[in-house]
């Protein structure tokens, strides 16, 4: 271990915890692990959502809903 990494003590008091991702051997998943695997495709396809949103919505036909509100 080089001297400038954290040691386990160090990572403990700076994270949640101790929590932190990784897959060491020996070591198996908890549930920030899970978490993180299960909500990857839902920030995925948000984040693909969101950058593509400009390209569907000139498809989108909003001419039924007229113009908005001016107070």
């Amino acid at each position: 271990m080089a001297s400038w990494e954290a040691t386990d003590e160090e990572l403990k008091a700076a994270s949640l915890g101790g929590v932190i991702p990784s897959l060491k051997k020996g070591k198996g998943l908890d549930g920030f692990d899970i978490g993180l695997w299960l909500m990857f495709p839902f920030l995925i396809g948000g984040s693909l959502l969101f950058a593509i949103f400009p390209i569907i919505m000139e498809n989108i036909d909003t001419s039924g809903v007229g113009p908005p509100p001016m107070v």
